[in-house]
């Protein structure tokens, strides 16, 4: 058969296939609009929720005391660390009570208590002492944990304070010249990021290798409509009766199950695009409800390497499951193979989000080549920091790989078996 009259049969069935595919508004609305809208749907709610959780504080002092220390000239008031205390709980919105007593911990409705012992500013303002503040902490609540951080830099911070106050004192008693962190820190280290190629990268770069991770664990999501999608084109038509009508005209088995995958493929394609964009927006707006001065980076190569990747790896899992779709005796068994199949991607995917794959020992990386998946995470993983032709590479074995298998699938279809459901 001429090569024009293929690709002319081709366009027809592919019309046909987007066709239904735009007719089916429940497919169109799950792939689409669910990746779009559910991330930062997620965002916005985890935070409206969590900003409206009930957090009871209790704050005990039990000190009730004010030192001085005539050598250092330094004064410290238990009662000013209890009033600074208040101020940012009440700033930050949790409910709190002061009490002179540590059984209000027993109160079922206080999530965490905070206590000031006995002795503190004594302590604090001591050369040989160290004061001390007791957290205590209801066990199974997350949100208590953010009260906790909160107090942990309140306290740091006056102990830092406190702690300049007495080595300058110190220095003045001595009658020597020196400075707060030749004394605290004689030694500092400095960490500087930097690229493949040694030079420094702005935290634009570090936000978009961490957005990176997100967009390899994002695949996980794309390969299920499409799958679900070639199972109902396939074993669908098949038990409607309309695959026979298909067969039925003077066109190659083979060129229908390619428009149907390549169908498949774009709405995978369209799927991941919304997916990442979902993505995307959940982070912009995370960064925005806590206070973080991210900006909403979009890097469009990046989204391009990804969608490439995407488009690429479920072509690779459709052609997969494919020699076994078409010979299954119904949808319930292709779903099953299908989801073996798109469990193993899943898999690789999540593990991409800790795993740096191109640092892998060779003996290791070597064998787990033959995987596709695992070219799908190094594609993306070497793009973005830097190594371009490496992810072209890493694509360009997906696309050989896909094609290939969909070419000896499509060689080896039996007429029959995809006609007949029993």
């Amino acid at each position: 058969m001429k090569p024009g009259k293929i690709m002319a049969e081709m366009k027809v069935l592919l019309w046909k296939e987007l066709t239904d595919l735009k007719r089916d508004k429940k497919t169109l609305f799950t792939s689409i609009l669910l990746p779009l809208l559910m991330l930062p749907l997620m965002g916005f709610i985890g935070f409206a929720l969590a900003q409206e959780q009930i957090i009871n504080v209790a704050v005990v002092d039990l000190d009730h005391a004010t030192a001085h220390n005539r050598l250092l000239n330094i004064t410290f008031s238990s009662g000013w660390l209890l009033g600074n205390i208040t101020y940012y709980l009440a700033k930050y919105g949790y409910n709190y009570t002061v009490s002179n007593s540590t059984s209000i911990i027993k109160n079922p409705s206080i999530d965490l208590m905070i206590v000031i012992p006995r002795g503190f500013a004594e302590n604090a303002t001591s050369l040989t002492h160290v004061a001390r503040i007791e957290i205590y902490r209801k066990a199974g609540l997350q949100t208590t944990g953010r009260v906790e951080g909160l107090i942990y830099s309140i306290v740091n911070w006056f102990s830092d304070q406190l702690s300049k106050e007495k080595i300058m004192a110190l220095a003045r008693l001595a009658g020597v010249n020196a400075t707060i962190e030749a004394l605290r820190n004689p030694i500092i280290y400095t960490t500087t990021i930097v690229s493949i190629s040694g030079s420094p990268v702005n935290t634009a770069f570090q936000i978009r290798v961490t957005i990176s991770r997100f967009l390899v664990l994002a695949l996980s999501f794309v390969v299920t409509p499409a799958a679900s999608y070639v199972i109902d084109g396939i074993i669908g038509e098949r038990e409607r009766k309309t695959m026979e009508l298909l067969l039925s005209h003077p066109v190659k088995p083979s060129t229908i199950i390619n428009a149907k995958v390549i169908a498949a493929t774009i709405l995978g394609l369209i799927t991941a695009i919304a997916d990442a964009f979902g993505l995307l927006i959940y982070i912009s707006l995370s960064a925005i409800t806590y206070g973080s001065q991210a900006p909403f980076l979009v890097d469009p190569w990046l989204l391009l390497v990804h969608s490439i990747t995407a488009f690429f790896t479920i072509l690779v899992t459709v052609a997969i499951s494919l020699p076994f779709i078409t010979r299954t005796k119904g949808i319930r068994s292709a779903s099953n193979i299908m989801s073996i199949v798109t469990m193993m991607a899943v898999v690789f995917f999540f593990t991409a989000l800790f795993v740096d794959y191109m640092r892998l020992p060779t003996y290791i990386l070597a064998p787990l080549y033959v995987i596709p998946y695992v070219h799908s995470i190094l594609a993306i993983q070497t793009y973005v920091i830097g190594y371009s032709f490496q992810a072209f590479l890493h694509i360009l074995f997906l696309a050989i790989t896909s094609t290939a298998i969909l070419y000896l699938t499509t060689k080896t279809l039996n007429t029959e078996k995809l006609l007949m459901s029993k």
